[in-house]
């Protein structure tokens, strides 16, 4: 079984998950003026964590039922079945 998300402010179906990652970018070029070129093919993608869960269209953010942003994904499908009507 799929369990559905419907977000209650807009209606739409587009969840998220919002992250912090760092990014390292390789520099390819120092110049004279101090202006630095880089390898934007070569990303290297560092460690992430999620600051939240949201709908993509309005920005809505799950919550937990002390108002708290909800961070692990875990939490994510007892919410939709909790608030999100399922088939």
């Amino acid at each position: 079984m799929t369990i559905k998300f419907t977000c209650p402010e807009c209606g739409k179906n587009e969840l998220g998950s919002v992250e912090q990652v760092i990014l390292t970018y390789p520099i390819t070029r120092i110049s004279e003026n101090g202006d630095l070129e880089y390898d934007t093919d070569r990303v290297i993608a560092g460690d992430g964590e999620v600051l939240a869960y949201s709908c993509m269209n309005c920005g809505y953010e799950l919550k937990d039922e002390q108002g708290v942003s909800i961070h692990d994904c875990l939490q994510v499908p007892e919410w939709c079945k909790k608030n999100c009507p399922q088939e």
